[in-house]
């Protein structure tokens, strides 16, 4: 069976969005085949920031014959008295093609039925092809020339064939061929290509490495031999193979007298606004040495060049520097009072003190000492000091980073400095195993708190894909950190109404009611995202109110849920306290100060129930509380015998109401203690 081969020839596409748009395209073009019915074997999708590359496999040559069934006038209209047609089935006949006799009549109306053959493969493609590059999306899109269409950059050439015949197709003024192109610099001729293989061959030929893997694996490999070491962003690495062709390491250098800035300012400059690579000395610290990736060109001129450029940016950051040092982080946090934090919700210097107080509320909520305690309010209090200095409004993404650096300089003790340069960055403090991480953890957690308070309580909340204000994320920080800390820490609900009361101390009006239904919503559509256990699983684990907002119960439950729902007669057997303690609310019917005895259950499998309920109760909790799965699910098994017998042999709602109301509290234990592992009610069992 034939082949498509489709490329797109364009000028150099953004590194964000070029492995997105060819796996938009290649999905583009499968969908319409799949809507023309034509079958198709195994597809691929490459890029380079010069080309997108589509090959599908196994096409077949034409579309099946389609059958086309047609609704036309009803019976009444479309015959006269005599059974003779009228005009209108005539002119239906007309449009379908066919004879007023091949009709058929259902439902009181007559329908026809024809077959459309199919149409050639080829012919489809012509059509196919334009629309799925059109369907491409990109953030931002430019038009070229006199024409209307618009792509992320202007198309160059098309490579189009099916089957070694070239389709003939016009994308954005530009008509498909059957040649590519090589590298822009180092080989830029054409060439011939009709399948996949020969158009990969060719690009190698041509100084262009198609594979994406390819090219990563040869900038690994430059930066393992250049810099000796193999620890470099990922992100970078893909980056710069999203950027080059046919990627080399070259090795450059600056101006020995910037290496007096600190490391992190070298690296940023380097990698934020270059994108190259650092190298370290043997010690440790980065040397004035650096490796770029490069793309072609004369290497002396492409090192130059690299040079003057990193000379010059970190020029402007040692000016920023400068002037930084002659000001202490206390000055730099005075100057906040001028920086807005909202509108509605102060001033950065404000947030200071709100995130000094609620640092310390979080770390005396998760165990720290008094010293702890200290560490955690004066990492909160300079945490946004920094975004006064002259280096950070240079460059932004050294927030934190250079506040730490300012607080060593300053005198500050080594945790407080950490915490402070690493709250940006939850992934620098996945260990929680010293106090600098301690405290770090912590500065995050009131940091997305009192944004959180502050944002939800003037009213704003996620919808659809909006999220302006990075809310979503900020819940997302608060799961992740739960899940990393080491102890039990209970739901945010705590620190997160102290949060509301540090904003309403300031003066700050909030709906504290709104804030926090708000924040319980958002925290339950996360899990959807970070727990991996089916929908009704995490359903399960959501027992609603403050339980949403403790990620460490909500992940227990839901490994409970899950080894819980493996075995279907356990399930059922324990929603069934659950099923008529609910009816009995619904109805209005108090049980809670209730004495459970032999008398008041008057039943021996009530009394037998009650028996193993104070036995297994106490272990459940035990289990619960040291987050112990199995040993939870274990402990919540031998109840269900003694259910079963009790609702086999006893009426619940009976009209004695000291014993109805007795057997109703005694029930409601129990589903207390099934809860520890989750809502069985929500456990969907097949069949």
């Amino acid at each position: 069976m034939p082949e498509l081969l489709f490329e797109l020839g364009c000028e150099e596409l953004p590194a964000g969005s070029v492995q997105a748009a060819a796996e938009q395209l290649l999905e583009g073009v499968l969908q319409r085949l799949r809507d023309a019915g034509v079958g198709f074997g195994q597809s691929r999708a490459e890029f380079t920031p010069r080309r997108l590359v589509v090959s599908v496999q196994e096409l077949e040559d034409t579309q099946p014959d389609q059958e086309k069934v047609q609704r036309g006038p009803s019976v009444s209209a479309a015959y006269g008295p005599e059974g003779q047609p009228s005009k209108a089935l005539e002119g239906f006949c007309r449009s379908q093609g066919i004879d007023p006799s091949r009709v058929t009549v259902e439902d009181d109306y007559v329908w026809s039925h024809s077959v459309v053959p199919g149409k050639k493969t080829l012919d489809l493609l012509v059509d196919i092809l334009p629309a799925a590059v059109s369907d491409v999306h990109f953030p931002k899109t430019m038009r070229w020339g006199s024409g209307t269409f618009r792509f992320a950059r202007p198309i160059r050439w098309i490579l189009a064939v099916f089957g070694g015949t070239l389709v003939p197709v016009t994308i954005g003024g530009v008509t498909a061929g059957t040649t590519s192109r090589g590298h822009r610099f180092l080989a830029p001729t054409e060439f011939e290509a009709k399948t996949f293989e020969a158009l990969n061959k060719g690009l190698r030929d041509h100084y262009v490495s198609l594979s994406f893997a390819s090219r990563v694996d040869s900038i690994e490999r430059a930066l393992a031999s250049l810099t000796g070491s193999a620890d470099h962003p990922r992100e970078l690495i893909e980056e710069n193979a999203n950027l080059t062709e046919w990627p080399e390491g070259l090795v450059g250098s600056y101006n020995d007298g910037f290496l007096e800035l600190p490391d992190p300012v070298l690296v940023t400059v380097m990698a934020k606004h270059e994108r190259f690579f650092p190298v370290r000395d043997p010690s440790g610290r980065v040397a004035s040495q650096f490796v770029s990736i490069r793309n072609g060109g004369q290497v002396d001129a492409v090192r130059e060049g690299n040079s003057w450029v990193l000379n010059a940016r970190l020029n402007d950051a040692r000016f920023f520097f400068e002037e930084d040092r002659k000001h202490s982080l206390s000055e730099f946090l005075a100057r906040t009072s001028g920086m807005q934090f909202q509108e509605k919700l102060g001033s950065v210097r404000d947030r200071a003190d709100r995130l000094a107080a609620l640092a310390c509320e979080v770390a005396v909520w998760s165990g720290a000492n008094e010293q702890e305690s200290e560490y955690a309010e004066q990492a909160g209090l300079y945490a946004k000091a920094d975004l006064s200095s002259g280096l950070v409004s240079e460059l932004d993404e050294l927030q934190g980073v250079i506040g730490g650096e300012y607080a060593r300089r300053d005198g500050f003790a080594d945790p407080v400095c950490w915490s402070i340069a690493t709250h940006y960055d939850l992934g620098r403090n996945q260990k929680v195993e010293c106090v600098g991480a301690r405290t770090a953890v912590r500065l995050v957690m009131a940091d997305q708190l009192d944004k959180l308070a502050g944002f939800m309580g003037i009213g704003f909340a996620p919808s659809g894909s909006s999220d302006p204000f990075g809310l979503r994320r900020a819940v997302t920080l608060l799961i992740e950190a739960s899940w990393l800390w080491p102890n039990r820490l209970g739901p945010y609900s705590s620190v997160f109404h102290r949060a509301l009361d540090l904003y309403k101390g300031q003066g700050v009006d909030l709906n504290a009611e709104k804030a926090v239904a708000t924040l319980r919503e958002v925290f339950r559509s996360r899990y959807e995202s970070l727990v991996e256990a089916r929908f009704d699983i995490i359903d399960a684990a959501c027992l609603g109110g403050d339980d949403l907002t403790d990620p460490q119960g909500v992940r227990f439950r839901s490994e409970a849920m899950a080894l819980a729902a493996a075995d279907s007669g356990f399930v059922q057997t324990a929603t069934r306290p659950a099923n008529i303690v609910a009816a009995a609310l619904k109805k209005g019917i108090e049980f809670d100060q209730v004495d459970v005895s032999p008398e008041t259950l008057q039943s021996s499998e009530g009394v037998a129930l009650w028996t193993i309920v104070q036995r297994q109760g106490p272990i459940a909790s035990q289990a619960a509380q040291a987050g112990q799965v199995a040993e939870l699910i274990a402990s919540l098994k031998p109840l269900c015998v003694s259910i079963d017998e009790f609702f086999d042999s006893t009426m619940v709602m009976v009209d004695d109401e000291k014993v109805r109301n007795a057997r109703l509290h005694m029930l409601s234990r129990v589903d207390g203690i099934f809860r520890l592992a989750g809502d069985f009610s929500k456990i969907v069992i097949d069949g």
